[in-house]
């Protein structure tokens, strides 16, 4: 996992009492339910949040958008780039309206003008494979999967002292949804949940806590 901004970690047992004859106090109490929750809101976005939370598929060289304004002396979507793999989304001529018609792009990025394209502005958004870009594909039956949790985050009490936090859970799954944040000239905050699971391995212990003190 990567540096969070926030996070909230849940464990909530449920109790149920048990009563019998004419007293009023509880014969004896039993947990009903335990569950152990955590999410994070990460400083970061990564790929790997969205495999996490969605078993995707990733792999590298997927397609990346563009937007380019172009004149009917444009010979090329970029000028001076190398292009492959060109997809246009849609052509938007200088009235505002569709221009897909008269103009043509092929596969490489090379621009054509039709006769009845009229002078102007021409906004031409596009797809293009880049070989730096990570594309994650959200199948539609994927389900994630099991795994082991560990974080760690450093904190102080009111005096000063300083502290290294660190949870541990055996076994885990996300709930499958992932939350993505982001506004104008601020940071992408994606958000992930996950459930804490029964360790079903011997281990009684489905959450530790550790609290270590660090040097001044």
């Amino acid at each position: 996992m990567t540096t969070s901004q926030s996070m909230k970690m849940d464990i909530t047992a449920t109790t149920e009492d048990v009563y019998g004859g004419d007293g009023l106090f509880p014969l004896y109490t039993y947990i009903s339910k335990k569950e152990g929750n955590v999410e994070i809101t990460n400083a970061e976005f990564k790929l790997s949040q969205v495999q996490v939370a969605q078993t995707t598929k990733i792999t590298t060289g997927g397609k990346r958008n563009y937007r380019v304004l172009l004149t009917k002396e444009s010979k090329t979507l970029i000028e001076g780039a190398s292009l492959t793999g060109v997809e246009v989304i849609a052509v938007i001529g200088p009235d505002g309206n569709d221009a897909s018609k008269n103009v043509t792009v092929t596969d490489v990025g090379a621009v054509t003008f039709g006769e009845a394209a009229v002078e102007g502005e021409y906004a031409v958004w596009f797809k293009a494979t880049d070989a730096n870009s990570v594309r994650a594909e959200m199948l539609k039956n994927a389900m994630p999967e099991v795994a082991t949790f560990n974080w760690m985050f450093t904190t102080e009490d009111s005096e000063g002292n300083k502290y290294q936090v660190d949870i541990y859970a055996r076994r885990v799954r996300a709930d499958g949804e992932l939350k993505i944040e982001t506004e104008r000239d601020k940071a992408t905050t994606p958000s992930l949940k996950i459930k804490i699971l029964d360790p079903g391995d011997g281990h009684d212990d489905f959450a530790v806590v550790t609290v270590t003190p660090l040097a001044a």
